[in-house]
């Protein structure tokens, strides 16, 4: 398979095309992690129903036993656990960091250890998270499964 990339000036938006003949598996695999990347997390934000795609999170948590997705703009209240956050959306770049949060790796910024032994998360549009020492072994490997993912 080809993966051709074009940049054209004044774009009003990205857009991604497939050209097949047939599909096969390495096909079905790339449908099927696009699927999962371009979907969107719908819930409640100021009694209203939203929809946002699921690459706009920058991160999931639960308080209360409510789950819930903030984006720059907004905080979305969910009707899902963290675990069905994680299956639902796993090929988006998501990482569990606690046991009440989960993080978009591609909104992180750059991290940093703390004297606890945690690591501290920066996001891109300033905010922190913190990264408890039990999930930093995790976290790291599927960094690396990402990372090999986005080489392919």
């Amino acid at each position: 398979m080809r993966f051709i990339k074009t940049k054209e000036h004044e774009l009003k938006e990205n857009y991604l095309e497939l050209h097949y003949d047939k599909i096969d598996d390495e096909t079905k695999e790339l449908i099927s992690r696009l699927d999962t990347t371009l979907s969107n997390v719908e819930g409640s934000c100021e009694e209203k129903h939203v929809s946002v795609p699921v690459t706009e999170v920058l991160y999931f948590e639960t308080v209360d036993r409510k789950t819930f997705a903030y984006t720059d703009k907004m905080c979305i209240e969910m009707r899902l656990t963290l675990n069905n956050v994680l299956e639902m959306y796993s090929d988006a770049g998501l990482i569990r960091i606690s046991r009440s949060a989960v993080v978009n790796v591609y909104k992180i910024d750059h991290l940093q250890g703390d004297l606890n032994m945690r690591t501290v998360i920066f996001l891109k549009n300033g905010e922190k998270l913190i990264m408890n020492r039990g999930y930093k072994k995790e976290f790291l490997s599927e960094l690396e499964k990402i990372k090999e993912r986005n080489k392919k």
